[in-house]
Formats: C-alpha cells, sequence, structure tokens
C-alpha cells in the first residue's frame, strides 16, 4: 500500500561516506562502505579556534590509497507492494 509523507525539511548537520537520506519505503540491501580519509589537521572543536600559520604537512607513503578487493556476497531480498 502507497504511504503519503508530507514534511517541510530534511535538516543533516553532517554526513558520512555510508550514510543515507531516504524517505519513504526503501530497500537498501547489500551496502558497502569503502573508504580512506585523512585528515591533515584532525578535528576541531570548540569556539574561536585560530590557525595563525596555516601550514600543513602529509606524509602518505602508501602508493596505492584504499587496494580494495570486495568479493564478499551479500545476498538480498526485496519486494515492495
Amino acid at each position: 500500500m502507497p504511504s503519503s509523507i508530507i514534511f517541510n525539511t530534511i535538516a543533516a548537520n553532517g554526513m558520512e561516506t555510508n550514510a543515507a537520506i531516504m524517505v519513504g519505503e526503501n530497500v537498501a540491501n547489500g551496502w558497502d562502505s569503502n573508504n580512506k580519509n585523512q585528515t591533515s589537521i584532525g578535528f576541531v572543536f570548540g569556539t574561536a579556534n585560530a590557525f595563525p600559520y596555516n601550514f600543513n604537512v602529509m606524509y602518505d607513503n602508501d602508493y596505492i590509497d584504499t587496494p580494495i578487493f570486495d568479493n564478499d556476497l551479500e545476498p538480498t531480498l526485496s519486494s515492495q507492494i
């Protein structure tokens, strides 16, 4: 049976690489999230933060960023009426 959804706003403060905003009747099976995150300055919290010289050096010597061998089997069943 179809549903009726009425709303004014969807507010998302932050989305990660494996996030979704789904509205209504959804089937989201078999999701994978493979990623590499590098933060040169890290996470900054608080108020009135200052970075006077603004110089960041990132040394990344792995030559291949995130080699992914995703051979897993993710069987899914889905149906909507």
